[in-house]
């Protein structure tokens, strides 16, 4: 379990803890010129990305969304997760981002990720889409060429056989219709009574607390009290459309190892944030300032607001490849949400009309002839030019003794609960001149200013003993990630 200062953060990270971004930016530093694609020649070799912890495909996401404003080339995402859950919950989210638009439209596909993202209560319809597609993982997970073929974009191959079993037992809870067997409402409520102990009776004042003095003092202060208190009462943070928010999301759902009267037993529950919230992936930062807009010093939006709108201009630019522009006659005076019905209505007709030209020459059409419905056979997105390799849970410690990963990895990114994977011999996995990307602790709102520095010394004190050097300096009370480089010595 949590210890006593980090128990509003959980043991299993549903969500990031940093904004999303595209690592190719984040990662400049490196040298990527060399791993040009020319539309002739065969790349001298992919770009390889290794994902410690993320707890979500947010960097995923916008580093494949904005890949058409950098020259074209291969990027391989592996992906180290402390929780199959959490694998699965990649599997899922990825899957919803790549609907083919003659399947789901932008706006849909927005809310639908939203939900199943970071709410612990989603509507009926929503329960069904996720029992649907894990019937559907069942089959990916225990058919490999059915995987290639339907979701070319993941590779599972090195995952260990009991993970694949185990995480066709956690599809197998998802679809499960029975409500008592995951009772979020009671989960939540518990988590919330063990964290805030006697102030649990005067929770919306610490909930207030909480975001002003803590989050609006920590950049986010577009984070309005209607959402950060829905979601610390009830776990929704995203109430994107009118509806009924009943059925419990089994998606966060997971298993620890808690001691009871001396020993060790496995309990399944909620484990994850109940402090901070799911706004800081998608909430906090946009490149449409428009949405920061404040009136009498008051920010007009939220950040519902700000995630809808990255999240429909990531999946125009996943499906179009060009800059999401919003219609010009968006935004009144009281701020409205990115997405108007007007931007709706025109970004669907736009996606009908070209729903067959980007789907016709994916895998998985035609009659297959194996029993399949018409509805599996429409493909995903097509992502050529990627691939998310699922890799096991002690992947960490055991990669830099597998040859094939030897000299491999140009972008490191290590979440914050993740950073005791930094060690010396990870080096043996870094490509010369590898950057390695840390996120800090800033958005802990349990933790004082000093035990921000003291995380950030601790993480200099381990980077610096793998022979990492800092690429500029970072305040670990201020910044959201720290830089580091790795160069070999000849």
């Amino acid at each position: 379990m949590a210890s006593k200062g980090t128990e509003g953060f959980g043991n299993i990270a549903c969500w990031g803890f940093s904004p999303a971004q595209d690592l190719q930016d984040l990662g400049k530093e490196l040298r990527l010129e060399k791993l040009t694609l020319s539309e002739s020649a065969e790349p001298s070799r992919d770009l390889n990305v290794l994902l410690v912890g993320a707890g979500d495909c947010r960097h995923i996401l916008k580093t494949i969304a904005q890949s058409y404003r950098w020259n074209r080339r291969k990027i391989n995402f592996y992906v180290v997760e402390n929780q199959l859950e959490l694998l699965l919950r990649h599997l899922l989210l990825l899957n919803i981002a790549l609907e083919p638009p003659d399947r789901m439209g932008l706006q849909e596909k927005t809310e639908l990720y939203l939900e199943v993202f970071g709410d612990a209560l989603v509507r009926e319809q929503t329960a069904d889409y996720i029992r649907s597609k894990a019937t559907d993982f069942i089959k990916l997970i225990t058919d490999a060429d059915r995987l290639a073929r339907d979701m070319p974009l993941i590779d599972m191959s090195m995952l260990k056989f009991r993970e694949r079993d185990a995480m066709e037992a956690i599809c197998k809870f998802w679809r499960d219709t029975e409500d008592k067997s995951f009772d979020i409402v009671k989960f939540w409520d518990a988590r919330q009574r063990r964290y805030l102990e006697v102030r649990y009776d005067s929770r919306k004042n610490v909930y207030d607390w909480d975001r002003t003095m803590k989050l609006h003092e920590k950049d986010a202060k577009i984070l309005h009290g209607s959402e950060y208190n829905r979601w610390r009462d009830s776990g929704v943070a995203f109430q994107v459309r009118e509806g009924d928010y009943t059925v419990g999301n089994r998606t966060l759902a997971s298993g620890v190892l808690i001691k009871r009267e001396g020993e060790r037993i496995p309990a399944r529950g909620y484990w994850g944030d109940i402090a901070t919230g799911p706004f800081i992936s998608h909430g906090i930062e946009s490149e449409n300032q428009d949405l920061f807009k404040t009136a009498n010093g008051l920010h007009t939006g939220c950040c519902s607001f700000v995630s809808e709108y990255n999240l429909l201009a990531m999946f125009h630019e996943i499906l179009h490849r060009e800059r999401y522009v919003p219609p010009k006659e968006q935004k009144d005076a009281e701020g409205k949400k990115g997405a108007t019905l007007t931007e709706i209505t025109e970004e669907e007709e736009e996606a009908e009309d070209e729903g067959t030209e980007q789907t016709t020459d994916t895998s998985g059409g035609g009659d297959r002839g194996d029993g399949t419905t018409k509805d599996e056979d429409q493909a995903l997105i097509p992502c050529p030019d990627f691939k998310v390799h699922f890799l096991p849970l002690n992947a960490c410690s055991d990669i830099p003794r597998r040859s094939k990963y030897a000299e491999l990895f140009d972008v490191v990114f290590f979440a914050t609960g993740m950073v005791h994977g930094i060690t010396p011999e990870l080096n043996t996995t870094l490509a010369d001149e590898a950057v390695i990307i840390v996120e800090t602790a800033k958005y802990l709102i349990d933790l004082r200013k000093e035990q921000l520095e003291q995380f950030g010394s601790k993480v200099n004190e381990m980077a610096a003993a793998a022979g990492w050097k800092p690429i500029s300096t970072c305040d670990f009370t201020k910044d959201v990630f720290a830089k580091y480089q790795f160069k070999r010595e000849s």
